[in-house]
């Protein structure tokens, strides 16, 4: 469909009625039972609510997100398809699907940011590193010594370490894991030295002494690690995350619907089943007008882009 048919499309459908007047498709591209799935489905039922309607959730998984993406596109731009934003979807798959079939930044348009997952940089307690500043020096002394783990190859828990190696100006040898379960054991076995572990995950075995948490990559403290920096604190400036989650909508899309789609996501972040469901997951809420969505989308591209350009990654 063109342009100008598709914005014809959404024109029409807008003229129909109040918005909604029929079910509004959540388009997530991960498996059902996943963590996405499972704040995609919070904001849905609680969103749908507040707007007096229903938002049904569709999982289309593969291909890093890109069946999904595509899927929301192939949609007009009239608010009754949207698709659950992720920071891969958003930012890293321009890094690593090359060409990328969709452009993150023009085709789609900010609805909501929903959470933020902070990633923890972790230490075997053997290795004697309990700060940002003791790996810096160890890994100074003996460049390419250190190995970090990751639950995969362009991961977020690769990508953050890579971020931190290039702006601390260190080398470390990445080791890829099949899951983040896999690395975060090799790490507390010893096999690795380290690894950017997702808070939810590293939480438990920071409290058991068996991980030492140097810093988090979040714009604040972790509330339950208030004692860790984030790296902002250490003067690693730059980025803030690698795991945030938004409701974004087809590009175009008329701007009372977002208006109505942002404000209806209220509900879901002041509801207290929410929030103890995601202190739970160890995800923390992030609110804001439906700009902040595009606006990380550019800020974390612009930080990242030179470091994961190097990386040069490649998925098929």
């Amino acid at each position: 469909m063109g342009v100008a048919a598709a914005a014809a499309t959404a024109t029409a459908a807008h003229a129909q009625g109040a918005y909604p007047n029929r079910p509004v498709r959540l388009v997530v591209s991960q498996a059902a039972g996943g963590s996405s799935d499972t704040i995609a489905r919070l904001w849905a039922e609680h969103a749908g609510k507040a707007l007096g309607g229903t938002i049904v959730v569709e999982n289309k998984p593969g291909a890093g997100g890109l069946i999904a993406a595509q899927n929301a596109l192939s949609a007009p731009a009239d608010g009754y398809t949207l698709l659950y934003g992720s920071v891969s979807l958003m930012v890293l798959n321009q890094f690593t699907y090359k060409p990328l079939p969709y452009n993150p930044e023009k085709d789609f348009t900010g609805v909501a940011m929903l959470t933020t997952v902070p990633i923890v940089l972790s230490a075997n307690p053997a290795t004697g590193i309990k700060t940002l500043k003791d790996l810096t020096e160890k890994a100074k002394a003996a460049p390419g010594k250190l190995n970090f783990a990751s639950a995969g190859l362009g991961n977020s828990t690769h990508l953050a370490v890579e971020l931190v190696n290039e702006a601390l100006g260190i080398s470390m040898t990445h080791i890829p894991y099949k899951g983040e379960a896999d690395g975060v054991m090799a790490t507390m076995g010893g096999q690795t030295e380290l690894m950017g572990v997702v808070y939810g995950t590293a939480l438990p075995h920071i409290k058991a002494k068996k991980l030492n948490a140097l810093a988090v990559l979040s714009p604040q403290r972790a509330p339950e690690l208030p004692d860790v920096p984030t790296l902002g604190e250490l003067g690693v400036k730059g980025f803030d995350s690698l795991g945030w989650s938004a409701v974004v909508a087809r590009a175009g899309t008329p701007a009372d619907i977002v208006d109505k789609l942002n404000k209806a996501t209220e509900s879901f972040h002041k509801s207290p089943e929410v929030q103890a469901k995601l202190k739970t997951m160890g995800v923390i809420a992030v609110s804001g007008p439906a700009s902040l969505v595009m606006e990380t989308t550019v800020r974390d591209a612009k930080a990242w882009g030179p470091t994961l350009e190097k990386l040069n990654l490649s998925a098929k």
